[in-house]
């Protein structure tokens, strides 16, 4: 008796079994894995006692071996043939052959985008399968890594992505380890999880050698029209930038595969690898962080522009008392009679048209009081406040942020007017990202590129 538990259909002879259907199967009968693909002879005999003798044990025997098997390696004892990535090398190499799938190794059968069906797949090119053949005959390992993040959104069942690759392999008719980033974190690429883990815990111990190793995908960034026939802008450029994290030669699948010469191309604005740690922290350097007398800190800037951490830092312990809009909002006014024994630091997260009266209220209050008012405007671009935003979701902390999606950081940058003395501040200063890392390993996971 066969169940079909995956999603692709199996057929025993002539039957088609869909997922969660059983039948029977007779001596001498066939049964095919996938589809109509890969057959197996059903072949047994009794013993006296009624048990399946030695050659029965056997269990089914593959009339065309698993594709992307070694020669040799097939485990006959099991009657449901297993193709794990342990029996597909004899040794680990040192030098590794890195690829995207999707837009690289494979492309839709449809045309579409984004694939309509799970076998909705072809190879990209002819050219494909002799080359990664060519790199295992040259002491290569060839290693897909992909990033899936529609398994961690509930789009994309594990299984059916999992029978997916197997189907790619077996087309490939090559031994492929395989990696997926199922959701965002350390593991998606452009960050380092998934290599990290392969040099780690995955190559049986041995070096990677990085100078012979590389990768190859199509998210490069390259423009619109790169190529002629009216090529379309990469939609991002994290496999490229995965390589830079790494330290890897890089290609395209068109320069890779097809011989294309280099395309032109763009990288972020931001590129965390420059970020001096030793950097003046604020302008004008002739002002004063902290003040002797009593007075009101607006702070303007972008979500994980580093507000907190660096009046935490440098301010508080001073002697200043922290007021978030939260704590603040109408009941500002109330605290106006005990201003003068205090500092007070107000979040301004949004200093714009439509709110910069936000602003003048603190500027009022602090006024009423008789103290003056200033401006700490923290200079951090929204490419650095998004990896920043992404580096506090994924390094160690004892500090809990909460997660800030893109719409928040565009809405402000759309909204955004800078702060002028004209509002009624005493002084405006300029506070620059100047980080403070509590471990080598914060900083390596840092200045990587965390988003293409």
């Amino acid at each position: 008796i066969s169940s079909q538990l995956g999603p692709n259909p199996c057929f025993l002879d002539g039957e088609k079994l869909s997922r969660g259907q059983s039948g029977k199967l007779s001596h001498g009968g066939t049964l095919y894995l996938v589809n109509q693909n890969h057959p197996f002879k059903l072949h047994y005999s009794l013993s006296s006692n009624g048990r399946g003798s030695n050659s029965a044990q056997k269990g089914l025997k593959a009339a065309d071996k698993t594709k992307g098997e070694r020669e040799g390696k097939e485990s006959p004892s099991s009657p449901t043939p297993k193709r794990s990535i342990r029996d597909f090398f004899s040794t680990s190499p040192t030098k590794i052959a890195g690829f995207d799938i999707d837009g690289c190794i494979i492309t839709t059968k449809s045309g579409k985008v984004f694939p309509t069906a799970p076998d909705d797949w072809k190879i990209l090119y002819p050219e494909i399968q002799p080359k990664l053949a060519s790199l295992l005959k040259k002491g290569y390992k060839v290693v897909f890594f992909t990033n899936q993040m529609g398994i961690a959104k509930g789009k994309l069942r594990p299984e059916v992505f999992k029978s997916k690759v197997e189907d790619i392999l077996v087309t490939l008719k090559l031994p492929v380890q395989v990696f997926v980033a199922a959701g965002p974190g350390i593991y998606r690429k452009p960050v380092t999880g998934m290599w990290n883990h392969l040099c780690d815990k995955a190559n049986d111990g041995v070096t990677v050698d990085k100078k012979e190793s590389l990768f190859v995908g199509d998210a490069a960034g390259r423009p619109e029209n790169w190529a002629p026939g009216k090529k379309k802008k990469d939609f991002s450029c994290s496999d490229r930038l995965l390589a830079l994290n790494i330290g890897l030669q890089f290609y395209t699948p068109e320069e890779y595969f097809l011989g294309w010469k280099r395309a032109p191309y763009s990288l972020p604005d931001f590129d965390p690898r420059k970020l001096d740690s030793n950097a003046r922290l604020y302008d004008p350097p002739s002002a004063s962080l902290t003040s002797i007398k009593t007075e009101v800190i607006v702070a303007v800037g972008f979500p994980a522009s580093g507000k907190s951490t660096f009046f935490h830092t440098h301010i508080i312990p001073k002697g200043y008392v922290y007021v978030n809009r939260v704590s603040a909002g109408k009941g500002l006014d109330k605290r106006t009679p005990t201003l003068h024994a205090h500092f007070y630091l107000v979040f301004i997260v949004c200093h714009s048209k439509c709110n910069n009266q936000n602003s003048g209220r603190y500027v009022d209050v602090a006024k009423a009081a008789g103290v003056p008012c200033r401006c700490f405007q923290f200079s951090a671009t929204l490419e650095q406040a998004k990896h920043n935003n992404r580096f506090r979701e994924m390094a160690p902390s004892d500090t809990k942020h909460a997660k800030v999606n893109d719409m928040v950081f565009h809405s402000y940058k759309k909204h955004f007017v800078a702060p002028a003395l004209s509002e009624g501040f005493s002084e405006i200063l300029q506070i620059h990202f100047v980080p403070n890392f509590k471990d080598s390993q914060s900083e390596t996971l840092y200045r990587q590129f965390s988003e293409g």
